[in-house]
Parts: C-alpha cells; structure tokens; sequence
C-alpha cells in the first residue's frame, strides 16, 4: 500500500478530482475563508488557487501524507498568500487554542482514522466565533443507496486509501459542539455513474 498510497493515489486523485464541478465547489468553499485559515487535508493543494488573498492572513496546511505533500510544493511555492506546511495529522494538531478564524476541509472528513477527535480539535484551535468551512461526501439521505455505501465502504478504503462512503459527517460536526444549519444534499455529476453513491455537502460550523 505504500507505492499505491504514497504515488499512485496522489496522482490518481488529482486526475479525477480536476474537473470544473469540483473546482467550482473548492472555490465556492474557500470563498468566505478569512484571518489566519488552516486547511487539515491540504493534500496537493487543489483549492490553493481560489482563496482570496485580500482576506486570507496567511494559510497553514496539514496533510499527512508525503506523496501528497510532494504534489503540493509546486503550487506552494507559487501562492500569493503565504502558506506554512506543518508535519502532522487532524487527530493531534500541534497549535495552541484559538489560534485560527477559520478552518477548513475538502473531502477530508471521508478519509481520517478518527472524525470526532480531528472535529474536537478543529473546535480547539478555533477562536470563539470563527468558522469551520468544509465540502464533504456523506451517507446517503436515500435508504437503498446508503445500503450500498455500507457494502462498498471496506472496498473503497482500500481503493481510496482510507475514504469511507458511509460517514453521516454533518451529524459529527453538530456532535462536536458546532452550530450548523441543515444542509441539503448535492449530487455532483463530475462523480459520473457512481455520483449518487457520493453526495456532497458543503457547510459553513460557527464555534
């Protein structure tokens, strides 16, 4: 899984991943991104381009992954806003608390080992008031396919290195201790055939 994970998937996310739906909905996500930001699951940098140099501080990034990390150097050293990698993984964030005024993830919540501690530390760094900007594919609102979300979710966590079909994440976020309006689900047709397995929601969490 190392070469797979480290190389392959780096790559292969990229590729599928890079297509004007998607890239609508990252800039759509980092649009209100403001203050010092951080991005957990920075992965190769694809939302980078579109946050708002006028209103973004400086941006901290951490992902995990190194193949990730060595995708995401060219568009680092090319950024306008001053962007800091830190080594590191969401569970155990290596901040004081509230140090940032938003934070952020993008298909990211699918994928870590433990969502409620990577949410609660998301709360932690977070100052009093500040945002949690996310874009998530989720558990199906629709019984049948949530089914088979369940059946095809040991499968994908190997295909997609860890990533889970099933995670009710809105409902993580409000259990977390977030304020959350109800958010409606988005099938993205950039997913083609196996987009209704993967819908997405996009929120904005006031701590």
């Amino acid at each position: 899984m190392g070469f797979y994970s480290e190389r392959i998937f780096p790559w292969l996310l990229d590729r599928s991943l890079d297509v004007p739906g998607i890239n609508s909905r990252r800039a759509a996500l980092v649009a209100d991104a403001a203050g010092e930001v951080l991005e957990i699951g920075f992965g190769s940098g694809a939302t980078l381009p579109w946050y708002d140099a006028a209103k973004v501080r400086r941006l901290t990034v951490v992902e995990p992954s190194e193949g990730m990390n060595r995708r995401a150097a060219a568009r680092i050293a090319a950024s306008a806003i001053p962007v800091m990698s830190v080594p590191g993984a969401g569970e155990m964030l290596p901040f004081t608390d509230a140090s940032f005024d938003t934070v952020v993830t993008c298909l990211t919540l699918c994928s870590v080992a433990d969502p409620p501690r990577v949410l609660a530390e998301i709360r932690r760094v977070l100052r009093p008031g500040g945002r949690f900007l996310f874009l998530e594919h989720v558990a199906s609102e629709n019984a049948g396919r949530r089914r088979w979300q369940v059946r095809l979710t040991p499968l994908q966590t190997v295909i997609g290195v860890g990533c889970h079909l099933d995670r009710d994440s809105a409902a993580a976020v409000r259990a977390a201790g977030f304020t959350l309006p109800p958010l409606e689900q988005a099938i993205e047709p950039a997913f083609g055939v196996v987009a209704p397995l993967v819908p997405l929601i996009s929120g904005s969490a006031v701590r």
